[in-house]
């Protein structure tokens, strides 16, 4: 071990020539940028793996919901800019189920049929359950589908704690802003697409299962009118989103799967009725319906 120790010293303290010199340089630089290249193509074929691991996930997430319906309850409160209640929530209770058709590429949807409701109505005198839930809402994690990855980028971030598990942050920008998507029935209007929005998910690194999904808009979005030249200019200043998602167990057969358990929604949109809203949902109550026949004799 001495002579070890020794023979370094000596290769230390012994200076060398300058060619020798510049010969070590060169090739310290050579081994270190080749380790950086190394390291560099590993991970991003590590994200890459990743990626596809989730948008594969996501597919059968997808197929596999189309097979359950929840109890969604939905509270709406009008909320301060400092996000306090606003006068009283109205409650609405939904049976909510998945629709998607994976062979023609269709977006996933939601499509609720409400059960009950409670609690004071907003919206115009004619129209005074705009702010119920609309008949269905566009899936948000769709956009990590195989058939929608060209449209976004996807950054791979670091490892994170959520809900006491690790999880990979996955960020998410367009890679072209869509213009903002509203839908107008007289004075009610429902907001299909911010257009300018981003967001991040947290996955499991090793199945791809979501774990939670946040999303926000990245500036100020000015929101198409209802075609009335009397109309206020709308503009939406605010719009987050939060999922959490837990699993849930299911019997014969028996099977846990990882489903959302609650979503908060904020939005803050100028000239509105109700300008500033929490909406949160919350779902118990999953079950299956499984379809299954029998040939007799």
């Amino acid at each position: 071990m001495r002579r070890c120790w020794f023979a370094v010293l000596v290769f230390l303290l012994v200076p060398l020539s300058p060619t020798a010199t510049a010969d070590l340089a060169d090739a310290l630089r050579a081994k270190a940028g080749f380790a950086s290249v190394a390291v560099s193509m590993s991970a991003q074929t590590t994200d890459a793996t990743l990626i596809v691991r989730v948008g594969e996930y996501v597919e059968r997430y997808y197929a596999r919901a189309q097979t359950l319906v929840a109890t969604e309850t939905v509270t709406v409160q009008p909320v301060s800019r400092r996000l306090e209640p606003e006068g009283p929530a109205r409650q609405v209770i939904n049976e909510v189920r998945i629709e998607w058709d994976a062979l023609v590429r269709s977006q996933p949807r939601e499509v609720r049929e409400m059960v009950s409701a409670k609690g004071p109505r907003r919206g115009s005198s004619d129209q005074p359950v705009c702010l119920d839930p609309r008949s269905y809402t566009l899936e948000p994690l769709a956009f990590i589908l195989p058939s929608n990855c060209d449209k976004f980028r996807l950054f791979v971030g670091w490892m994170e704690t959520i809900g006491g598990v690790r999880a990979q942050r996955i960020d998410y920008v367009p890679r072209k802003p869509e213009p903002p998507r509203v839908r107008w029935d007289g004075k009610c209007g429902w907001v299909d697409n911010f257009g300018r929005t981003r967001g991040s998910i947290w996955v499991d690194p090793a199945t791809g299962e979501v774990r939670r999904f946040d999303e926000r808009l990245s500036g100020k979005v000015d929101l198409p009118g209802p075609g009335n030249p009397d109309a206020p200019r709308f503009v939406a200043e605010r719009a987050d989103t939060t999922i959490e998602y837990k699993k849930f167990a299911f019997v014969e057969p028996d099977e846990t799967l990882l489903l959302p358990s609650r979503v908060e929604s904020v939005t803050f949109i100028r000239n509105s009725v109700v300008p500033r809203v929490r909406l949160t949902r919350t779902f118990t109550d999953y079950r299956r319906f499984l379809t299954g026949g029998r040939i007799r004799p």
